[in-house]
């Protein structure tokens, strides 16, 4: 009933856009010059693929050229990254290439991209897209581990703003859509590349190479393209921790003041230091990487292509850290030196990840396009710890996961161009696209941990959860080209979720089960939500843009399923997952300039704001410990659970610019920056003040310069990243701040005649470290942590800094 009465109002009253569904499109067509990717036009793009010979991949690959970002022509907000921009840097993952895109911030371990957030939202706010459709992750939060998805097999990264009505509607803080390489749109050829990147601290030498073949058959209707990578990633840290508590010279003053503990550290001097207690960790993490992608298109007559796609993806991966322990009484230089304690970690993580597409595309007449898509993509993985105490062989505990993640997705849609309307309106032009989407997850995660594996008696927990959600999602949108300077796009999309949930928790003591919890619940919403984008042209290189779209954030999985955990947020405590959570809504606005300069430069600005209204948090409820099946008297603290509550608001300013200085008499000469001004409040439900958004940097930049020394043949260049310091208040029993120094990078290239191109790269040459400086409030339950938050009673703090290593790649590329 919501499909059929979404469908025919839009028929009526709206609009589309035509982004970011993937197209394969020719070299030198309007995909090329900056379009973002859209269903529309795949047949026509296959075809002119077949008929564009003029770029060959020497040209491609072994180039001076300098890139910028392309330059676009449609309504919505959209920076479109191709791979020359990246290419010189010689990137090995998505997550490196994403540290040069405007607004993009990573918060975590430093050396790592994992998880990128738009706008500084993360968790689930930005939404991550491959050829413009949906794919699943390891983790209960829907996110995307990028850093798992290798530079090689990528053909360009679109940022999308603001969504239209052919988009899921994820995309709070924006969407970041990967489009993959393909056959249709690659000169045929062969790609080698390999390489050595050396650790400066300690000494190691990780390869890589790759293998990239494109080509097509000699009738031109059969275009295919495979690539195999195979890459080492290694991450070497060290960090040190200090606590110090209310034993520390300074620490009382340092709480009155509400200073954050930092005029406290002696991170650099042991002797010097006041800690209560001192952490010296070294973290190793070493990731392999294999992956395949491959794809073939089938021009099966003029108007129609079959193209067919898959990949494969695994990652095998180790972390460990030795951590050494110093107690102290916190008098300065009153560690003890003499008898530090030793604990120690492995955890080996396992994940692999494959998938099949075939998007079918043909035109029935010259005004009306239909297109057809199908996938299914799989994801499982495995992260199990082990932990020893004292000594590197004596277990003490085992904490393990696990996930297995299938999706189907299914679509289709039908565009209408529509002139006669168009002319009775007195417009240039009129285009309707409609679609039915479909998407099955069926999601599968189990814990396990076993405690006390030194001891006699040893405990243990085992849980189970099995997630389903099946979607159904319908869209309409209109372009209306008024004329040739003013573009309106509008839409609507609906989008009916249904879910239900089973789990099963057992506890064991010696491996015996003592106790057992199972439980089921279901849930069902349906979305309605509009966007509307113009662009309005002021000249022929100045253009306005305005968007305004509703997007949603969905909870994640573990919050969702009503399963039980103990001691958690307090010792004392019980938290349980609420079925009932609806999703956070967010109204959105975005006002753009864009100025090109020249052929390939451009400056652009936007504005944007988010209003976001039932967001998620933990509370406490007013039943027993008991309605969750646990005994009062082991958790006399309270019952939590996550609810829809309060809102936030986000705002902010972006400006990017990319150009070469041909201004100044430098055609050779190129340089690219942007910042990111960012700004959120909302209430925090513990303090009853207003924050910022958890883990959102105040601001994000980077820049850098690429000169191309052509007599030589010959090019250099650097690039620094920066972010400022991100904050989290929203925990019972901790606040935190995360400062990041900054990432330079350089770059030289040599062009070794047209064949071959040889690339040094460094990475991480300030040493870049983080500092999370953390306060703790005592409390067995959440509700004195509380109580004690909102006082500043701060009970300990933690003060910890994380170094990386700088890092240095070899990499030559050959072409034939």
């Amino acid at each position: 009933m919501h499909a059929a009465l979404l469908l025919a109002g839009c028929m009526i009253a709206t609009p589309s856009l035509g982004l970011a569904n993937d197209a394969a499109r020719p070299a030198g067509d309007a995909q090329a010059q900056g379009e973002p990717s859209g269903n529309d036009g795949q047949a026509a793009a296959a075809t002119g693929a077949q008929k564009e010979k003029a770029v060959d991949l020497q040209s491609v690959v072994v180039t001076g050229n300098i890139g910028y970002r392309n330059h676009i022509d449609v309504p919505a907000p959209v920076l479109v990254y191709d791979q020359q921009f990246f290419a010189k840097f010689e990137p090995v993952s998505v997550g490196d290439q994403l540290r040069r895109v405007p607004g993009i911030a990573f918060v975590g371990d430093i050396g790592e991209s994992v998880a990128p957030e738009m706008r500084g939202l993360g968790n689930g706010y930005t939404q991550i897209l491959v050829n413009g459709r949906s794919v699943p992750g390891i983790g209960n939060d829907r996110s995307v581990a990028v850093d798992r998805i290798p530079a090689e097999i990528i053909d360009r990264i679109e940022i999308v703003r603001s969504p239209s009505a052919d988009f899921d509607s994820q995309g709070v803080g924006g969407t970041i859509n990967i489009i993959l390489k393909d056959g249709a749109t690659l000169p045929p050829g062969v790609i080698v590349r390999i390489g050595e990147t050396w650790d400066k601290k300690t000494g190691r030498l990780r390869p890589n190479a790759a293998v990239s073949w494109s080509g097509r058959n000699e009738a031109d209707t059969v275009f295919y393209s495979l690539t195999f990578d195979a890459q080492k990633r290694f991450n070497e840290k060290h960090a040190i921790q200090e606590v110090v508590d209310g034993s520390t010279a300074g620490f009382a003053d340092e709480v009155a003041a509400h200073g954050n503990g930092h005029s406290l550290q002696s991170w650099d001097d042991i002797s010097k230091s006041r800690a209560a207690s001192r952490e010296e960790q070294g973290d190793t993490r070493e990731s392999k990487d294999l992956s395949f992608n491959g794809d073939v298109t089938f021009r099966m007559s003029d108007n129609s292509t079959l193209r067919l796609d898959a990949f494969a993806l695994k990652t095998r991966r180790t972390e460990h850290e030795d951590t050494r322990t110093y107690e102290g009484d916190g008098s300065v230089g009153g560690l003890d030196l003499a008898n530090p304690e030793f604990k120690y970690e492995t955890t080996p993580i396992d994940e692999d990840s494959y998938g099949l597409s075939a998007l079918f595309d043909t035109s029935f007449n010259e005004n009306t396009d239909f297109e057809a898509y199908l996938a299914r993509n799989t994801t499982k993985g495995s992260e199990v710890k082990h932990y020893f105490k004292d000594t590197p062989d004596k277990k003490d505990k085992i904490k393990g996961t696990a996930a297995d993640d299938k999706n189907w997705q299914g679509d289709t849609s039908i565009t209408r161009r529509m002139p006669d309307l168009a002319r009775s309106m007195g417009m240039d032009a009129a285009t309707l696209k409609v679609g039915v989407q479909l998407k099955n997850k069926d999601r599968t995660f189990t814990s396990t941990q076993i405690s006390g594996l030194s001891k006699s008696k040893q405990k243990g927990t085992d849980g189970r959860f099995d997630y389903k959600e099946d979607r159904f999602d319908t869209f309409a949108k209109v372009d209306w080209e008024i004329n040739s300077r003013l573009t309106v796009t509008t839409g609507v999309r609906g989008e009916k979720t249904r879910t239900t949930q089973d789990y099963i928790t057992v506890d064991t003591e010696n491996g015996a089960p003592v106790a057992q919890s199972t439980g089921h619940a279901s849930s069902h919403e349906f979305m309605l939500n509009p966007s509307a984008h113009l662009q309005w042209k002021l000249t022929d290189t100045d253009q306005l843009r305005f968007s305004v779209a509703k997007t949603v954030r969905r909870p994640s999985v573990d919050q969702l399923v009503p399963s039980v955990t103990l001691e958690s947020p307090g010792d004392h405590d019980v938290t349980i997952g609420n079925p009932d959570l609806k999703m956070e809504r967010a109204l959105g606005f975005d006002l753009g300039y864009e100025r090109t300069i020249g052929r390939n430069g451009v400056i652009g600005m936007n504005l944007f704001q988010r209003n976001i209204s039932d967001l998620i948090g933990l509370v406490r409820t007013t039943r027993p410990v008991s309605d969750a099946g646990q005994d009062p008297d082991d958790f006399p603290g309270g019952l939590y659970s996550f609810q829809n509550l309060g809102s936030a608001k986000v705002r902010g300013v972006e400006f990017d610019m990319s150009m070469p200085l041909s201004f100044m008499g430098m055609d050779n000469t190129g340089i690219f920056g942007n910042y990111t001004r960012l700004f959120s409040t909302r209430l925090n439900p513990i303090t009853g003040r207003d924050t910022t958004v958890d883990d959102q940097p105040s601001y994000v930049y980077n820049a850098g310069v690429t000169q191309d020394i052509p007599a030589w043949k010959a090019s250099f260049g650097a690039s620094y990243q920066k972010q400022g310091p991100a904050y989290q208040h929203n925990s019972p029993g901790e606040m935190q701040t995360t400062k990041y120094g900054g990432n330079l990078e350089v770059f030289l290239e040599k062009r070794l005649g047209k064949a071959f191109v040889l690339r040094l790269t460094g990475n991480n040459l300030l040493d870049s470290c983080s500092q999370q400086l953390e306060q703790d409030f005592a409390g067995d339950d959440a509700a004195t942590m509380m109580a004690n938050n909102r006082a500043y009673n701060v009970d300990f703090m933690e003060l910890e800094r994380e170094c990386s290593s700088p890092r240095w790649s070899l990499t030559l590329r050959a072409v034939f």
